[in-house]
């Protein structure tokens, strides 16, 4: 599923509230995710693991009200605090959960754009 993933500047980012766990080689690393698109998420870290840009892990995300899903990651960025991870594989099924997750925070930020300019 690359294919998706190909560029993640092109797609929006929406703030939200989630949960998150990494597979690190030793165990999970968890922790609040802040933002999200269909490319990609930038997570807070609660663990002091060393990640470095480039390495491969699995990722578990769950957020309120919407079904959880898991993605292999990329890490493309990492300062210690944050972490920036891009999708490169999942299941149709996980990409369907992702999708349906990003078409109810579209919606929402649409209902707030109508309110702020009326």
């Amino acid at each position: 599923m690359g294919e998706f993933f190909e560029d993640r500047r092109q797609e929006p980012r929406f703030s939200t509230v989630g949960r998150y766990r990494l597979q690190i080689s030793n165990g999970e690393i968890e922790g609040r995710i802040l933002d999200l698109s269909l490319n990609g998420a930038q997570l807070e870290r609660e663990d002091a693991a060393s990640l470095k840009p480039g390495e491969k892990l699995g990722v578990s995300l769950e957020f309120e009200g919407h079904e959880p899903f898991a993605a292999d990651v990329l890490v493309i960025r990492t300062d210690g605090v944050h972490l920036g991870v891009e999708f490169y594989d999942m299941t149709p099924e996980h990409f369907s959960a992702l999708s349906d997750l990003i078409d109810s925070l579209t919606r929402a930020q649409h209902e707030i754009d109508k309110r702020t300019h009326a």
